[in-house]
């Protein structure tokens, strides 16, 4: 394999790809680049396997497909989707840090090409690596009729099997792109996030990245048994809609009189689409898709209740959240739910706050509190991002409903306004509140550019960060992100945000009625990420 020369064709272990040079975003891209056998087949629920070599050289010019999912009542996507995309610099220095992300979506939907990596490859003189992998029942998917004896294939966990892959794809192949090996930071937002945490949990993760960002996304396992079961429904589910079945109950019947493999041999006959809405869209919440299984062998049992014991990768962690993470989710989730008939409006508000507030201490505080509380933990680093809370910075009609919104800061990192939903955009970005967006977009890069680089957010010009261990005198503390219309701000923090008083400010509220109160723990939180213990 030879080294990086500034130019866009590269050898790889596998052979030879050519990418392209963009004059516009001043980088170099490679798209599309397998890091993995295509999962289809004998291979469609087995764990992910080195990629053939291939002669010649190979056009990285284009994404690979993503994996197959439903998309606004349409499937989209295919199995063979285990594919990769690279930008860097383009400028011909070498032992560059290396930031390798993985997107959100739930575990159900997304994929690499939901990153605008450009501008943050660029601006923090990194490479930066964007990848797919496998989702809903191809991704996180457990039976019996399944199971080999290979631990790594009875997981069920492939979806962070695949992520596991693509982190040493990078280890073998990322001097070729002119990034370091020894400077990977593993990252990720909401479902990639917890992916991110459940990759440092993970024994086979030790060794394949030396830090890690986690942007909301907290700490989730679910019990092997629940994925059993889970996956049994699916099955049922499944013959009944092929018209195998008449019912439910016939399925059932037909799937216990039949051996291992010839369910398994079923299975695997199913064309992928058949799966695309097995699991229906459940916004944090693990009942209706559990994921991330604590099988013993590629998640510890126990889940995260291990960290005490070490064993784990240990390695810096940034660690973000917004101030209001529930808020996109918070309408539809409650027209769901049915919310009681008395005082509506009132208890949406009410509900929106408290749902913010767990949601939020759920992606930061607690993962930060847990993960420092270990012995020989390196520093973590947290913060809470704010910007569009105040009405002064939007259109004002959006404070309070939407505010500072799950994922609002990942538009700060990549300079990707689509993260905003068309009908809030305007609103949004304002022209009077542009100055202070660009300033908040440089202090926020300026941090992660140098925690790539060093593995400590601080730096010349920059506010000071003090780590979750530091011993201030407020105690643990938070940094708060936001901006006005005319520049940045950046604060250290004493003001956490703590389930138990968060549950006890719920409990002594005189503004929520027995019932409703009982409706948001019973109905409305029940399963829900931030509600549920690890």
């Amino acid at each position: 394999m030879v080294g990086f020369n500034g130019s866009e064709r590269v050898s790889t272990v596998y052979g030879k790809v050519k990418g392209d040079k963009c004059q516009a975003s001043g980088t170099i891209r490679w798209l599309g680049i397998p890091y993995a056998l295509p999962p289809v087949g004998k291979l469609r629920w087995r764990a992910p396997q080195e990629p053939a070599a291939w002669d010649g050289s190979r056009d990285a010019l284009h994404y690979g497909n993503i994996c197959t999912q439903g998309v606004e009542g349409a499937v989209v996507g295919g199995e063979d989707c285990l594919y990769l995309n690279i930008w860097r610099p383009d400028h011909a220095q070498t032992g560059l840090p290396v930031l390798v992300f993985a997107h959100g979506g739930g575990n159900l939907g997304g994929s690499g090409q939901d990153l605008a990596a450009e501008a943050l490859a660029r601006e923090t003189d990194s490479v930066v690596v964007s990848l797919n992998y496998r989702l809903g029942a191809f991704g996180f998917f457990r039976h019996p009729a399944l199971r080999t004896g290979d631990p790594l294939d009875d997981s069920g966990n492939y979806g962070l099997l695949d992520l596991l892959c693509a982190l040493r794809y990078v280890q073998a192949n990322i001097r070729a792109f002119g990034g370091d090996p020894e400077r990977v930071t593993l990252g990720g937002h909401s479902a990639g996030a917890r992916n991110v945490l459940a990759a440092c949990l993970s024994p086979l993760g030790r060794g394949l990245f030396r830090q890690a960002v986690v942007l909301s996304g907290g700490m989730t396992t679910a019990d092997p048994r629940l994925g059993d079961e889970r996956s049994e429904q699916v099955m049922r589910k499944l013959r009944v809609r092929s018209g195998e079945a008449r019912d439910e109950q016939a399925a059932a019947d037909w799937l216990a009189a039949q051996p291992a493999e010839r369910i398994a041999d079923w299975l695997r006959s199913l064309s992928a689409d058949c799966f695309a809405g097995v699991y229906e869209s459940s916004p944090i919440h693990m009942g209706e898709f559990p994921q991330l299984f604590t099988d013993g062998y590629v998640l510890p049992a126990g889940g995260f209740n291990r960290l005490a014991a070490g064993g784990y990768a240990q390695v810096p962690l940034l660690i973000g959240s917004t101030a209001a993470e529930f808020a996109l989710f918070g309408l539809s989730i409650m027209a769901a739910a049915g919310l009681p008939a008395e005082r509506p409006k009132g208890l949406y508000e009410q509900a929106l706050s408290y749902s913010n507030a767990l949601y939020g201490s759920f992606n930061a505080e607690q993962p930060a509190e847990r993960l420092a509380a270990v012995p020989g933990q390196p520093p973590v680093y947290a913060y809470r991002f704010r910007w569009g809370s105040d009405a002064a910075v939007t259109d004002g009609v959006y404070g309070l409903p939407i505010g500072a919104f799950h994922g609002i800061d990942m538009m700060f990192y990549t300079g990707d306004e689509t993260v905003i939903e068309a009908p809030y955009r305007d609103g949004y970005l304002t022209a009077t509140g542009k100055s202070g967006r660009a300033a908040l977009t440089a202090l926020l890069r300026g941090y992660l550019k140098r925690f790539l680089h060093s593995g400590n957010p601080n730096g010349a010009g920059l506010p000071r960060w003090d780590s979750w261990q530091a011993d201030t005198a407020g105690g643990p503390a938070i940094l708060e992100l936001d901006a006005d219309e005319q520049k940045a701000s950046a604060r250290m923090s004493a003001q956490l945000r703590k389930r138990e008083a968060i549950v006890a400010e719920l409990e002594a509220d005189a503004g929520l009625t027995a019932q409703q109160r009982d409706w948001l723990r019973d109905v409305f939180w029940t399963g829900r990420f931030f509600w549920r213990d690890e």
